[in-house]
């Protein structure tokens, strides 16, 4: 048989074959950690973009509250609502 590669060459590529596959099992250990630790950041950002987007839908809803009588008044508070009341007695429209 011919002998193109002495013992020790051929020892030599065998040290670096296995430094090789053990260099890439620790980059794959990497990259699947590294891939972890994207998933869940993303996820936090999707759940908190949802949570930000349902918070401005409810702001923009108005919030229409029935005085009892048939009229539907939204945006005022309660105490917004008695000053207007009183505004409206004076001017006699009410």
């Amino acid at each position: 048989m011919w002998r193109l590669y002495s013992d020790s060459k051929l020892s030599r590529l065998e040290e670096r074959l296995e430094k090789l596959e053990s260099d890439l099992r620790s980059a794959t250990l990497d990259f699947d950690e590294l891939y972890q630790k994207c998933r869940k950041l993303l996820g936090r950002t999707v759940k908190e973009r949802a949570s930000i987007e349902a918070a401005q839908e409810r702001k923009e809803e108005p919030a229409a509250v029935s005085d009892g009588s048939g009229n539907v008044r939204g945006f005022l508070s309660e105490h917004q609502r008695q000053i207007q009341q009183q505004i409206l007695r004076r001017r006699g429209g009410g």
